[in-house]
């Protein structure tokens, strides 16, 4: 890592494996993060309905965490949507939920971003508590609540039911509960933050945001990319071109 040049390109998929040690580098060259992506996860085996593989790729960043108006993005949207609407037909803005979903970051996204996983959770659900008296319910990553291991086997869809709101840190579930019509409240490290109220704001988790979500969506979409596109080039080009 010593011998970057000055015009090298950092390029690193997740934020295990040692690869905090590319932040220092961060400030001079230009980095691609690569992840599962915001839709069509299929935990890196190929998608039935385009034959391929989808990643997220970011540039300079872990997340899409702000809407790229460019209208490249709606094209690409309206392109895949054509094949399928998986995942990517938004519905309406939900007015109702008995409970709301807490999802704490991971061991991993805590080390990354220096947090205590298990005292921003505490706080969460103390601040939570003193603005409303729905259930909050508390969704942890790995089974029995360790730091990495056999995931949750419980399938996410019914935490989402008669779910009245999403607090998390920057998980990509806030994405699809975003797109599914339930309100989020995130950190300004999330994908669903330019739709949701952030963590500051949890005071108004009775009267969540509910803005328009069509140029978001197109944005994240804007963002993700198969193996083909990676290996014909036109993913850099994408990403790189205004």
């Amino acid at each position: 890592y010593e011998k970057f040049e000055e015009n090298d390109e950092i390029a690193f998929q997740g934020i295990i494996r040692n690869t905090h040690t590319f932040k220092k580098y961060f400030d001079k060259h230009n980095w691609y993060y690569f992840d599962q992506p915001y839709f069509f996860a299929t935990h890196y085996k190929k998608h039935q309905v385009f034959n391929d593989i989808w990643y997220r790729i970011i540039k300079n960043n872990t997340q899409k965490n702000y809407i790229d108006t460019n209208k490249k993005h709606e094209e690409r949207f309206k392109n895949i949507y054509q094949q399928t609407t998986e995942g990517i037909e938004l519905q309406p803005w939900r007015n109702n939920g008995s409970h709301i979903l807490v999802i704490p970051p991971s061991y991993h996204t805590a080390k990354w971003y220096g947090l205590c996983r298990h005292e921003w959770e505490t706080e969460i659900v103390k601040e939570l508590k003193k603005h409303t008296d729905r259930e909050i319910r508390v969704r942890q990553k790995f089974k029995n609540n360790i730091d990495f291991g056999e995931k949750v086997s419980k399938p996410l869809v019914e935490d989402f039911n008669n779910c009245w709101a999403i607090v998390s840190w920057h998980s990509m579930c806030a994405s699809e509960a975003v797109v599914k019509g339930i309100p989020s409240f995130s950190s300004i490290h999330s994908p669903a933050a330019p739709v949701s109220y952030s963590l500051q704001e949890l005071n108004k988790i009775e009267s969540p945001k509910m803005p328009d979500r069509e140029q978001w969506l197109y944005s994240l979409l804007g963002s993700q990319f198969t193996l083909s596109e990676m290996k014909s080039g036109f993913a850099y080009k994408y990403i790189n071109e205004v």
